[in-house]
Order: C-alpha cells, then structure tokens, then sequence
C-alpha cells in the first residue's frame, strides 16, 4: 500500500466523521426546534439527513429506496448536482 492510498482512506475516514458530526449538530438542532417553535425544525432535518446519507452507504440506499423519497425528492435532487452528489456518488 503506498503512501498516497493511505492518505485517501484516512481523507475518507475523516469525511465520514465529519458528516456524522454535522449529522448530529443539525438533528439536535431539528429537536430543539421541535420544542421551541422559534426555530425552523424540518430545513434541520434535511441537512441532517443528508449528512447522514454522505457518511453512510447503507443509510443512503435505504432513503433513495423509499417511497417519500422518489414521490417527492427525487426531482429536486436530481435538478441539483451538488444534493445530488450526497446521494447517488458512492461513499
């Protein structure tokens, strides 16, 4: 393994902790909103979500697999390249 292989996967390692760290600062923030109607609570859950999906395979194919995400998703992820990458590039 060479030295430039090594640097991508642990790139990658810290990409994935990143997204699941993001992850977990927009879904508590989601809650909070939940509580405290002042704050927005559903644009929280989106990006929290699509953190999620950038840091997790198996939790990608389940939200493209689901009904809620091709009856009203689908066509505004595919209009946006940059959403589009959280969801159809491989992790």
């Amino acid at each position: 393994m060479t030295a430039e292989e090594v640097f991508k996967k642990i790139l990658n390692i810290l990409k994935k902790l990143l997204f699941l760290y993001l992850f977990w600062v927009f879904f508590r923030l989601a809650v909070v909103g939940l509580i405290l109607p002042i704050i927005p609570q559903v644009p929280f859950f989106v990006l929290s979500f699509m953190f999620l999906a950038g840091a997790s395979r198996h939790f990608r194919k389940f939200i493209v697999s689901t009904k809620i995400f091709n009856k009203f998703l689908k066509g505004y992820v595919d209009k946006h390249p940059k959403i589009a990458a959280f969801f159809y590039e491989p992790v």
